[in-house]
């Protein structure tokens, strides 16, 4: 479908608009001053950098791009936004976030050359990207508490987005293409310190248990961890495989243990028993993941 957007008259008191399958010409659009929620799902989009967009629709608070197509170097400048939800489905050279009142941002895009997150107010940041390209400014995250970061470059981006932060919620995950070479060997034990709340989603959980966290078994970072959560593999002994991670738990820490639906019933109730025998200023939390 080739649509134009233009809503005329109606457009003007528009507040919310949903488009999905389409190919967008913007030329004529209109400002629309009223429409704050925005959602673009696959969409080819023929406003390239998205000047357009952000002249038009200058009062967005929700602004949503999934799999647009049709930009080469998007730059989003939106002074009221505040939650922005970006897939990117090209691999444009550049990408450029310019929102002082963002406070949600979910952005997954491959490997930009330049990554630029002027948004000083987030909070919380949902990335997903293959690496680094080689300019990346996020001198703007002042305010960050919650990250999420999915990568096979992930050390290199918990020191960009983590370091000098006073990150609280920290949560790691591998890409599925991502080969074993390339998993993790530079993960130093000490960033995990800087958060007080580790979330471990499933590939990383196993590739930590797996290589990586018997190297920390001299490391202590006692005074930040206040609560884990891992993702069990579905095959395992029934002796704790994340020991370096618990020694290293503050006081009273909770651990938050997820066994893979495929786990033998023997397997969880030797765990629920015997864990908290060996650990037990630890309080656990067991539950299932599929």
């Amino acid at each position: 479908m080739n649509l134009r957007l233009n809503f005329g008259h109606a457009g003007h008191n528009l507040s919310t608009l949903r488009l999905r399958k389409a190919w967008l010409s913007v030329d004529g659009l209109r400002v629309m001053p009223n429409l704050t929620h925005l959602a673009l799902e696959s969409i080819r989009l023929d406003d390239e950098n998205l000047s357009t967009l952000n002249e038009c629709f200058p009062c967005l608070h929700t602004l949503n791009l999934i799999g647009v197509g049709g930009l080469k170097h998007p730059k989003i400048h939106l002074p009221q936004l505040k939650n922005c939800h970006w897939e990117v489905s090209d691999v444009p050279r550049s990408l450029a976030i310019h929102a002082p009142n963002l406070v949600y941002l979910e952005l997954k895009c491959v490997r930009p050359e330049i990554l630029i997150l002027d948004t000083p107010s987030v909070s919380t940041l949902k990335l997903t990207i293959d690496k680094l390209g080689p300019t990346v400014q996020v001198d703007g995250l002042v305010n960050l508490k919650n990250l999420r970061i999915e990568s096979s470059d992930l050390n290199s981006l918990l020191r960009l987005f983590s370091e000098s932060r006073d990150v609280r919620t920290l949560d790691l995950e591998l890409p599925a293409s991502a080969g074993r070479n390339e998993l993790y060997e530079a993960v130093e034990p000490e960033l995990f310190s800087r958060a007080t709340e580790v979330k471990l989603s499933p590939r990383f959980s196993y590739e930590l248990m797996r290589r990586i966290v018997f190297s920390m078994t001299s490391y202590d970072c006692r005074s930040c961890l206040r609560k884990l959560l891992v993702h069990m593999p579905p095959s395992i002994l029934t002796t704790c495989p994340f020991i370096p991670l618990v020694n290293n738990c503050a006081p009273s820490c909770e651990v938050t243990v997820l066994f893979h639906a495929d786990s033998s019933d023997a397997t969880r109730q030797a765990a629920a028993s015997s864990w908290p025998l060996r650990f037990p200023d630890i309080t656990w939390q067991w539950g299932t993941w599929q």
